[in-house]
């Protein structure tokens, strides 16, 4: 076998030095394809137009023995390649130099923004007025390019407006520029929602603590009301508690490059803030622009002492000594270990540098190789919520509170999973058609982010044949009908059997509603939202009451956005493909999901503004149910 090595080496070399000029170009149209698909961002069209260019040169190089016909085949390919390329790599070099990018390349990122909004939102016109509305904004969003052009940054201002005219808060423009968390660069003060205002929550100098609980005014002049009316322009929002929190929190206030799209007028120095203090007198301040964390915020002191986050988001604690009450802290919806199954299981890119941070964080050791061993490791819902009824059990605890204060959403699944051991497998069959039902909206970029879902698959339980840019009504039943049994249970299972996990449990049915307590409190935010504000409508329906303050998630409006770039200026963004409904008969409670106990500003005094209010009340509550 040694002996052969040498001879397959000369092979090698004697098959590239005859066939270089094929060599070349092949490596030639592999590179270009790479270099164009990173500057239109589209790999596949790329790599069809580079390696064909390349193989057509190599074949004419390496065969074609008459020059001139070879001059005038590569003189044909230069040009066609010419032409295929020149707007999108002139365009690259205008933003990465950060130039103005030219008006017609502007012209046609609108008109592709456009056509992505209609082909793959289910419903861009609903809260416009109309498509007519909705075109006549388009042309007027065109008409207003200066024939200069416009700097990526100026364009993707010019395109809020437009894009937050549809009216859903999953639909939007990425900003395109370095958002540093520790150096927010905007107002020192945290901003929170209550009622219909915002209130400091906390500060960044301890000397500002006593403006806690003070209720916002204006900045630089500008009332809030104003203020409120800018953040509209700037992105969509399913109701005001929505555009309340895309102010206020980590939001237009907390960042400098945020801060200055929402105030142009500001010369990005100190800012005029004015307060007025729970006793009704304003606070005029002139503050210096934030660069310290969140991290790094002074809140008021706490009585309450919640579960510790430091290993895993998914935690529980009792909260007094007879074990009658359990707070269970879900903080988000994504890093739960059957999250990760059911991703492995669609073939979608695996989130590696994640699973492996909670593989460290949670076992407190290196991650394995495998990735698949990496998310064995990963806290799961299942193993924790047995855990949970099981004590709950013996201990005839009476009270879960649910803190998704925090949750921003994620996947929505272990709604499921708590459904199942709470309330039983049944339960969760027949419950099926009470939970948000929803129509998707297939489009291209919806099969390109799910690329292993199966249009065939899908036709198989559909009363038609659906084609690749159709509705899909089949978990959206006609209005007073219902799914039925056999329905709701392959819905369920479809998607219960992509989770290792909690397929092994589900099946087995061992602690399928292994135990109740008698009050099940949800404790939400305006943060709570997408599949948090699924979840918490789940257990609110079958009995749970709702504690805090209402939701930034409309129940009735859209959600679970595709991605997508836009040709020339390289701006990203997110679509929705879903539309849900929670409350077909309530209209207004779809639009602003009012808790059963609904914090009010003067709670939060009573409570002198703990940033635990919410907790506290609710401990105040359970007493009283």
């Amino acid at each position: 076998m040694k002996q052969n090595i040498p001879f397959q080496v000369m092979g090698i070399k004697t098959f590239l030095k005859e066939y270089r000029s094929l060599v070349f170009w092949l490596v030639w149209g592999i590179c270009m394809s790479l270099w164009g698909g990173l500057t239109v961002w589209d790999y596949q069209t790329s790599f069809a137009i580079f390696m064909g260019f390349g193989i057509y040169l190599g074949l004419v190089s390496q065969f074609v023995k008459v020059k001139w016909h070879r001059v005038v085949a590569w003189c044909l390919c230069w040009a066609v390649a010419g032409i295929a390329t020149w707007k999108p790599a002139v365009s690259f070099f205008q933003v990465t130099t950060h130039q103005k990018i030219s008006r017609r390349f502007l012209v046609e990122d609108i008109r592709q923004m456009v056509s992505i909004l209609e082909s793959t939102h289910p419903d861009p016109y609903l809260h416009g007025d109309g498509k007519i509305a909705f075109h006549r904004r388009m042309q007027n969003l065109i008409q207003t390019i200066p024939e200069d052009g416009l700097a990526k940054s100026e364009f993707y201002r010019h395109l809020c407006p437009f894009i937050a005219a549809v009216g859903d808060g999953h639909t939007a423009l990425w900003e395109p520029y370095h958002i540093d968390n520790q150096s927010p660069g905007g107002i020192p003060l945290y901003f929170r929602v209550v009622e219909d205002f915002l209130y400091v929550a906390g500060v960044i100098d301890p000397t500002h603590q006593p403006l806690i609980g003070s209720k916002l005014v204006s900045v630089e002049d500008v009332s809030v009301d104003e203020l409120f009316e800018r953040q509209s322009r700037i992105r969509g929002c399913d109701n005001e508690y929505q555009l309340m929190r895309n102010l206020g929190y980590d939001g237009s206030l907390w960042h400098k490059n945020k801060l200055e799209h929402l105030l142009p007028e500001w010369n990005g120095d100190s800012l005029d803030v004015v307060l007025m203090n729970p006793k009704g007198n304003e606070i005029e301040l002139v503050l210096h622009p934030n660069e310290i964390g969140q991290d790094k915020i002074v809140t008021a002191s706490t009585f309450v002492k919640p579960p510790s986050i430091e290993k895993s988001n998914y935690v529980y604690r009792f909260m007094d000594e007879e074990k009658k009450t359990v707070l269970l802290l879900i903080e988000n919806m994504y890093t739960y270990r059957e999250s990760f199954e059911m991703e492995m299981a669609l073939d979608m890119p695996p989130r590696e540098d994640l699973a492996n941070y909670l593989y460290q964080q949670y076992n407190g050791k290196s991650p394995p190789v495998r990735y698949k061993d990496v998310v064995e490791g990963i806290p799961s819902a299942t193993e924790l919520c047995r855990e949970l009824v099981q004590v709950m059990k013996e201990n005839q605890s009476e009270n879960l509170i649910i803190d998704l204060r925090r949750n921003q959403g994620g996947n929505a699944f272990i709604s499921t999973i708590f459904f199942y051991f709470l309330y039983g497998k049944e339960a969760l069959i027949s419950f099926h058609d009470e939970r948000s039902i929803f129509i998707k909206k297939y489009s291209s970029l919806f099969w390109r982010q799910y690329p292993a879902r199966n249009l065939d698959d899908i036709n198989k339980h559909q009363p038609i044949e659906l084609t690749e840019d159709d509705y899909d009504f089949s978990g959206y039943p006609e209005y007073g009908s219902d799914l039925t049994r056999e329905e709701s249970i392959r819905i369920i299972e479809d998607e219960a059997s992509k989770t290792a996990t909690f397929w092994e449990e589900y099946q087995s049915e061992e602690y399928s509603g292994y135990f109740r307590p008698k009050n099940v409190l949800i404790l939400c935010s305006p943060i709570t939202a997408s599949s948090a504000y699924a979840f918490m409508y789940d257990h609110w329906a079958v009995g749970g009451r709702v504690v805090g303050i209402p939701s930034s998630q409309a129940g009735n409006n859209f959600g679970a956005w595709v991605g997508f770039r836009l040709k020339y200026s390289g701006l990203k963004g997110g679509v929705s493909h879903l539309y849900v409904t929670h409350f077909r008969e309530d209209p207004e409670m779809g639009r602003v999901f009012r808790p059963d106990y609904e914090m009010a500003y003067d709670n939060l005094v009573a409570y002198d503004f703990d940033p635990n209010a919410e907790i506290l009340y609710t401990l105040a509550l359970v007493d009283s149910l």
